[in-house]
């Protein structure tokens, strides 16, 4: 109903700019340019009506396929999923419901019930010999006091385990109440198949499917903090005990051409167990929009993961086509 509408007021509206030719209206309508106020004025007024006032709810357009014959791409990922960010429609799928462990990318949803306690995370803490946990590399020194803030971006950028368990331990939560807190906030995100038995995905209990772990993706990287930190090819900074530390990302996407202009990844996480296989999630965007949700989980290696999603958003890039790109 709102597309004809809309329609019907962009026809109008070029009639009373240019004259009543076909073929001089079809030339403006489809080689829009930007000295081309009139066109601009016609979009406006396009984009400005409020489809609530006909009585009908707001449409978002989603993004069509222009190859119709390209089918995808060859991945090594056991499950993958390619979803627009904007619509929820999913571009490209395999396996995508077939629950598994899905490793580090548990630290998200540990990252987001910590700071939903509002933590002050300038105040300073340290890992004890409670929080180690092996698996990983352990970053921080024990009993060095750093800003909180640096134990949750050791937890994002480097999935360190120790520090992400100081996180669930600074909360003030039992460690069962706070698990119990990451499975509401899944129940919330409609993440209807998705268990989280322990803060760090070192359990292969913590299993998810694709479509949840995209969802995921879009609730919690709604945190500021979150996305500047899952962008942070590595940090630095320097504990009480004067040593310096220096924190390399786990994700090598961030080094790759999918985040040099156009293009930029909004946020993502790594995730690996025996039981997981290697695992990505990553929010992509182009020109600043036309943003997608990549996951592949099962990846055969490390490099695997990693070329899994960079071939599947290149290839979506490719193929789609948004509403916005056609303006």
């Amino acid at each position: 109903m709102f597309r004809v509408l809309a329609q019907l007021v962009l026809a109008t509206t070029l009639l009373q700019f240019f004259p009543a030719d076909n073929g001089v209206v079809e030339q403006y309508a489809s080689l829009p340019n930007n000295e081309d106020r009139s066109v601009a004025i016609v979009q406006e007024a396009v984009s400005s009506l409020d489809p609530e006032l006909f009585g009908v709810e707001r449409v978002e357009l989603s993004p069509t396929k222009t190859d119709v014959t390209s089918v995808g791409v060859v991945t090594s990922a056991v499950s993958a999923l390619v979803m627009d960010r904007r619509t929820g429609e999913i571009l490209y799928e395999k396996n995508s419901d077939q629950a598994r462990s899905v490793g580090s990318i548990t630290k998200l949803m540990t990252a987001y019930v910590f700071l939903k306690g509002n933590p002050d995370l300038d105040a300073k803490a340290a890992i004890v010999s409670n929080d180690l946990r092996y698996g990983g590399i352990q970053h921080i020194k024990l009993n060095d006091e750093v800003a909180v803030r640096n134990l949750l971006y050791a937890s994002l950028v480097g999935s360190d385990n120790s520090a992400t368990a100081a996180l669930a331990r600074l909360s003030g939560l039992p460690l069962g109440d706070f698990i119990a807190r990451m499975n509401e906030a899944a129940a919330e995100f409609g993440m209807q198949n998705t268990t989280f038995a322990d803060t760090t995905g070192l359990s292969s209990q913590n299993r998810s499917i694709a479509p949840d772990i995209a969802k995921l993706l879009d609730q919690v990287l709604g945190s500021e903090v979150i996305m500047d930190a899952t962008q942070q090819p590595s940090i630095s900074f320097v504990g009480a005990s004067g040593r310096t530390y220096f924190i390399e990302s786990t994700d090598e996407l961030l080094g790759s051409y999918l985040n040099q202009e156009p293009y930029e990844i909004i946020g993502a996480k790594t995730g690996f167990l025996p039981e997981a296989g290697y695992c990505l999630g990553t929010v992509f965007s182009r020109q600043g929009r036309s943003e997608i949700i990549v996951v592949a989980l099962g990846s055969e290696t490390k490099q695997g993961r990693f070329q899994d999603v960079k071939s599947l958003a290149a290839w979506v890039y490719k193929v789609f086509e948004w509403p916005e790109d056609i303006l």
